[in-house]
Protein backbone atom coordinates (compact mmCIF):
# COMPACT_ATOMS: atom_id res chain seq x y z
CA UNK A 1 0.00 0.00 0.00
CA UNK A 2 1.25 3.27 -0.98
CA UNK A 3 1.82 6.19 1.73
CA UNK A 4 0.95 10.04 1.68
CA UNK A 5 4.53 9.91 2.52
CA UNK A 6 5.87 7.75 -0.14
CA UNK A 7 3.72 9.59 -3.10
CA UNK A 8 5.06 12.94 -1.53
CA UNK A 9 8.72 11.84 -1.72
CA UNK A 10 7.86 10.21 -5.21
CA UNK A 11 5.92 13.69 -6.60
CA UNK A 12 8.99 15.50 -5.09
CA UNK A 13 11.80 13.69 -6.96
CA UNK A 14 9.83 13.28 -10.36
CA UNK A 15 9.37 16.99 -10.22
CA UNK A 16 13.18 17.27 -11.40
CA UNK A 17 12.65 15.60 -14.72
CA UNK A 18 11.66 18.85 -16.39
CA UNK A 19 14.71 20.76 -15.13
CA UNK A 20 16.77 17.60 -16.37
CA UNK A 21 15.20 17.93 -19.95
CA UNK A 22 15.44 21.24 -20.42
CA UNK A 23 19.12 20.77 -19.13
CA UNK A 24 19.40 18.21 -21.89
CA UNK A 25 17.57 20.44 -24.86
CA UNK A 26 19.80 23.31 -23.33
CA UNK A 27 23.17 21.13 -23.88
CA UNK A 28 22.10 19.89 -27.14
CA UNK A 29 21.10 23.12 -28.49
CA UNK A 30 17.96 21.51 -29.59
CA UNK A 31 14.50 23.38 -29.45
CA UNK A 32 11.11 21.59 -28.88
CA UNK A 33 7.88 22.54 -29.86
CA UNK A 34 9.69 25.90 -31.62
CA UNK A 35 10.79 26.41 -27.96
CA UNK A 36 14.67 26.26 -26.39
CA UNK A 37 15.54 24.74 -23.78
CA UNK A 38 16.25 28.20 -21.63
CA UNK A 39 12.44 28.78 -22.08
CA UNK A 40 11.45 25.39 -21.33
CA UNK A 41 13.84 25.54 -18.22
CA UNK A 42 12.76 28.87 -17.21
CA UNK A 43 8.79 28.42 -17.39
CA UNK A 44 8.80 25.20 -15.62
CA UNK A 45 11.09 26.68 -12.77
CA UNK A 46 8.69 29.52 -12.34
CA UNK A 47 5.89 27.44 -12.17
CA UNK A 48 7.40 25.13 -9.89
CA UNK A 49 8.44 28.44 -7.40
CA UNK A 50 4.79 29.51 -7.83
CA UNK A 51 3.61 26.24 -6.40
CA UNK A 52 6.09 26.54 -3.29
CA UNK A 53 4.78 29.93 -2.45
CA UNK A 54 1.51 28.22 -2.39
CA UNK A 55 2.74 26.01 0.14
CA UNK A 56 3.74 28.76 2.16
CA UNK A 57 0.20 30.50 1.82
CA UNK A 58 -1.24 26.79 2.61
CA UNK A 59 0.75 27.31 5.77
CA UNK A 60 -0.26 30.91 6.59
CA UNK A 61 -3.89 30.01 6.26
CA UNK A 62 -3.36 27.07 8.73
CA UNK A 63 -1.94 28.80 11.13
CA UNK A 64 -4.02 32.11 10.79
CA UNK A 65 -4.06 33.15 14.79
CA UNK A 66 -0.18 33.19 14.15
CA UNK A 67 2.03 36.22 14.70
CA UNK A 68 4.18 34.87 11.66
CA UNK A 69 1.23 34.08 9.22
CA UNK A 70 0.65 37.53 7.64
CA UNK A 71 4.54 37.90 6.89
CA UNK A 72 4.14 34.10 5.13
CA UNK A 73 1.32 35.75 3.24
CA UNK A 74 3.14 38.51 2.35
CA UNK A 75 6.12 36.48 1.19
CA UNK A 76 4.35 33.72 -0.52
CA UNK A 77 2.67 37.09 -3.13
CA UNK A 78 6.28 38.65 -3.67
CA UNK A 79 8.02 34.90 -4.71
CA UNK A 80 5.19 34.39 -6.88
CA UNK A 81 5.62 37.86 -8.33
CA UNK A 82 9.80 37.05 -8.97
CA UNK A 83 8.64 33.84 -10.20
CA UNK A 84 6.20 36.09 -12.75
CA UNK A 85 9.01 39.02 -13.15
CA UNK A 86 11.37 35.83 -14.30
CA UNK A 87 9.33 34.71 -16.74
CA UNK A 88 8.56 37.86 -17.95
CA UNK A 89 12.32 38.48 -19.15
CA UNK A 90 12.03 36.00 -21.65
CA UNK A 91 14.86 34.47 -23.90
CA UNK A 92 16.46 37.72 -24.44
CA UNK A 93 17.24 38.07 -20.61
CA UNK A 94 17.44 33.87 -19.59
CA UNK A 95 20.35 34.75 -17.44
CA UNK A 96 18.72 37.07 -15.54
CA UNK A 97 15.93 34.87 -14.91
CA UNK A 98 17.76 32.05 -14.40
CA UNK A 99 19.77 34.44 -11.23
CA UNK A 100 16.44 35.21 -9.77
CA UNK A 101 14.84 32.19 -9.63
CA UNK A 102 17.82 30.68 -8.00
CA UNK A 103 17.29 32.70 -5.49
CA UNK A 104 13.98 32.33 -5.34
CA UNK A 105 14.42 28.85 -4.44
CA UNK A 106 16.47 29.63 -1.12
CA UNK A 107 14.28 32.30 0.06
CA UNK A 108 11.18 30.11 0.25
CA UNK A 109 13.17 27.37 1.07
CA UNK A 110 14.60 29.33 4.17
CA UNK A 111 11.33 31.16 4.81
CA UNK A 112 9.61 27.87 5.18
CA UNK A 113 12.19 25.80 7.40
CA UNK A 114 12.30 29.22 9.54
CA UNK A 115 8.41 29.75 9.87
CA UNK A 116 8.44 25.65 10.84
CA UNK A 117 11.26 26.15 13.01
CA UNK A 118 9.43 29.34 14.93
CA UNK A 119 6.24 27.30 15.18
CA UNK A 120 7.51 24.75 16.62
CA UNK A 121 5.00 22.15 14.56
CA UNK A 122 5.49 18.51 13.65
CA UNK A 123 5.87 18.55 9.65
CA UNK A 124 5.53 15.20 7.61
CA UNK A 125 8.11 12.77 8.31
CA UNK A 126 10.82 13.59 5.92
CA UNK A 127 9.50 16.38 4.35
CA UNK A 128 12.21 19.45 5.55
CA UNK A 129 15.33 16.78 4.35
CA UNK A 130 13.38 16.24 1.13
CA UNK A 131 13.08 19.76 0.47
CA UNK A 132 16.41 20.41 1.23
CA UNK A 133 17.35 17.92 -1.05
CA UNK A 134 15.07 19.18 -4.02
CA UNK A 135 16.03 22.73 -3.74
CA UNK A 136 19.99 22.13 -3.23
CA UNK A 137 19.58 20.12 -6.62
CA UNK A 138 17.17 22.46 -8.35
CA UNK A 139 19.59 25.42 -7.37
CA UNK A 140 22.40 23.41 -8.97
CA UNK A 141 20.80 22.94 -12.10
CA UNK A 142 19.93 26.68 -12.36
CA UNK A 143 23.74 26.81 -11.96
CA UNK A 144 24.41 24.31 -14.42
CA UNK A 145 22.11 26.41 -17.26
CA UNK A 146 24.02 29.98 -16.43
CA UNK A 147 27.40 27.92 -17.56
CA UNK A 148 25.82 25.90 -19.91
Amino acid sequence: MTTTRTTMLQLGYLGLLPFLFSLVLIVTERTLFNLSGEQFFIAYSAVILSFLSGVLWGNAIDHFYHRLSRNALVLSNLFVLLAWGALLQGNKHYLIATLLLAAGYIAVWYAEKLIRKIEKEAEPKGYQMMRGKLTTGVVLMHGLVLIA
